[in-house]
């Protein structure tokens, strides 16, 4: 089995392009918490973690590759539950927004 960590590098560098929980922009009314359910700043890039989006549907149970084009950052709360249909899209449309 292959592994595909990310890796510090690129943590921090989609925490600088992301800069706060990608949620947090998408839905103004959500208040990041940490995997505990302890609020904190959406832009407090330390407690953030990283998710992988793929890009398309039929891919349950394969993570998304480890890269800038299918990771973003989420809080813990965010990350650890499940994404609707609707913020599933909305981060693919981000994530292809944010390649430019």
């Amino acid at each position: 089995m292959t592994r595909d960590p990310v890796t510090q590098a690129l943590r921090a560098a989609i925490c600088r392009r992301d800069g706060r929980c990608v949620l947090s922009k998408m839905e103004p009314d959500h208040v990041c918490r940490d995997r505990f359910g302890t609020p904190h700043a959406a832009t407090d890039t330390r407690r953030l973690s990283i998710e992988h989006v793929h890009d398309g549907y039929g891919l349950m149970g394969k993570r998304a590759p480890s890269d800038m084009a299918h990771c973003l950052a989420l809080c813990a709360f965010a990350n650890i539950g499940v994404p609707s249909k609707a913020q599933r899209a909305a981060f693919r449309e981000y994530l292809r927004a944010a390649a430019g």
